[in-house]
């Protein structure tokens, strides 16, 4: 599965969740900590997910596709 197959707007949430985590890790205040939360739960409840077959493999693709430092390397 590539990036290609995940709605963008999933891409840009998961996106979101690592920027929300490294803030939280950075400043961990209840505020940072409830900003990852509601991250989480909008990931976590996202319509693509009850259409994705083996749930845990899509989340591990989707992590790796929107990991900030994976510079849209070619696939080998």
């Amino acid at each position: 599965m590539s990036d290609t197959d995940f709605p963008s707007d999933l891409l840009e949430l998961q996106r979101r969740w690592y920027t929300a985590e490294a803030a939280w890790a950075a400043d961990p205040t209840e505020e940072k900590r409830a900003a990852f939360a509601m991250v989480s739960a909008e990931l976590y409840a996202h319509s693509h997910w009850a259409s994705a077959g083996n749930r845990h493999q899509a989340e591990m693709k989707l992590k790796q596709a929107a990991r900030p430092d994976a510079a849209q390397e070619p696939a080998v």
